[in-house]
């Protein structure tokens, strides 16, 4: 990334107001998306700019490719700051907000059932599907179509003291429940600990023990 570059572009595009100096902030989250914030100051008053940077929208990108470069490494971070003075000249600043982290993993947290139940339907619509467990029928096309084979189902998850995950699916249609021997996908096998752990060490102050 050429910062000079992106410096250059910024400045340009931004004319909105006079100013003193043109306040540029990056705040990312954990998972690469980030906010791009730009505020003019004058005489210490601060004006948000509310011009979409699609223009020069590429330019602007190149600072999210820097945090996946670095985000696994010690120069990591998730808020940059450029300050642009008037006369061009400028700093920049990188950092990482341990705060800000605390409250995506927090974010993430809470909506991780929503993750975990659509990719466990996900897994049993194409498991059942694979092994001829699907009850079908055929369209007004003639098209052969898949019907559901459940109506509501449980699944249950238990992390045992070597760290493993055990599980339980049960799934119910017109009131009767069976048992469903599926294996789960090693990515949501992954999620599942790593959600296990994050809500019990970084979170365990808003987390009830699981």
């Amino acid at each position: 990334m050429d910062i000079n570059h992106l410096v250059s572009e910024i400045k340009d595009y931004y004319k909105e107001f006079e100013y003193d100096k043109l306040i540029v902030d990056y705040i990312f989250t954990l998972q690469g998306s980030y906010n791009f914030i730009v505020q003019y100051e004058k005489d210490n008053r601060y004006v948000e700019s509310l011009v979409s940077n699609k223009p020069i929208r590429s330019v602007v990108r190149e600072m999210a490719e820097r945090f996946e470069e670095l985000k696994d490494s010690k120069q990591k971070f998730n808020h940059v700051r450029i300050e642009i003075n008037s006369d061009g000249t400028f700093s920049d600043k990188y950092w990482w907000d341990m705060g800000k982290e605390h409250q995506d993993l927090l974010d993430y947290a809470n909506v991780f059932f929503q993750w975990a139940n659509e990719r466990m339907m996900s897994m049993i619509f194409e498991f059942e599907k694979d092994n001829n467990l699907l009850p079908t029928q055929y369209d007004n096309d003639g098209e052969l179509e898949y019907l559901s084979s459940w109506d509501s189902g449980v699944f249950t998850f238990h992390i045992n003291d070597k760290s493993e995950l055990e599980y339980k699916i049960v799934l119910t249609k017109d009131g009767v429940e069976r048992v469903l021997e599926m294996p789960l996908k090693d990515y949501f096998i992954d999620g599942i600990l790593e959600h296990h752990k994050i809500t019990n060490t970084i979170l365990s102050d808003e987390w009830r023990p699981w």
